[in-house]
């Protein structure tokens, strides 16, 4: 194995450690509180590097799943990061309180990378074993996506739909990252772990 993508699988493996962790920090700590919002943090700055490894690696090792679990996963991770700085976005005057080129950018890039995706499943459905992965997967994403451009032109007037977005999309990242983890490394855990 070459040099560059044995270090991004030793970067790749370690930021996962890392944000399995801080997601299980984040998910018993207590909510607003500066354990949570620092293991949340640390969560989302973790993943940020899982999703760049993990983008390398499937693009060295033509892995089209590892790919596909990346922009699914890191999507849901950012967005729902992102979510509580959207809370109020026309009561602000302060730019990371509205969504911006990232916010508008990451949703743009997921909703093509995932209907390319769900579009290659469907057409290979029966060549493809990873057929049905990338046809859900695509759709989840593509729609969560597409959903959020639709509410960045015209904000939601409901005051607790940042706290969903939020516990719904780092949750969906985590459960993503979790099932990733099994798919792969699941068999060095004994069976009832799993």
């Amino acid at each position: 194995m070459d040099a560059a993508p044995s270090f991004l699988l030793m970067l790749h493996i370690a930021s996962g450690a890392i944000s399995l962790a801080t997601a299980a920090v984040a998910i018993v700590a207590p909510k607003g509180r500066r354990p949570h919002r620092l293991a949340g943090k640390l969560y989302v700055l973790s993943m940020a590097v899982v999703f760049a490894t993990a983008v390398a690696l499937s693009l060295a090792s033509n892995d089209l799943f590892l790919m596909t679990v990346a922009i699914f996963s890191f999507y849901m991770v950012l967005s729902g990061y992102r979510a509580l700085y959207l809370k109020k976005p026309t009561d602000s005057l302060d730019l990371r309180y509205r969504a911006g080129a990232l916010d508008k950018g990451a949703a743009q890039f997921t909703v093509i990378a995932c209907s390319a995706m769900a579009t290659y499943g469907g057409v290979y459905w029966y060549t493809e074993p990873l057929a049905p992965v990338l046809v859900t997967l695509g759709t989840i994403g593509s729609l969560m996506a597409y959903f959020d451009l639709r509410r960045f032109r015209k904000p939601t007037t409901d005051p607790r739909a940042w706290f969903f977005t939020h516990m719904i999309r780092m949750l969906g990242g985590t459960i993503a990252s979790v099932t990733a983890f099994l798919v792969n490394s699941g068999d060095i855990l004994p069976p009832l772990a799993r």
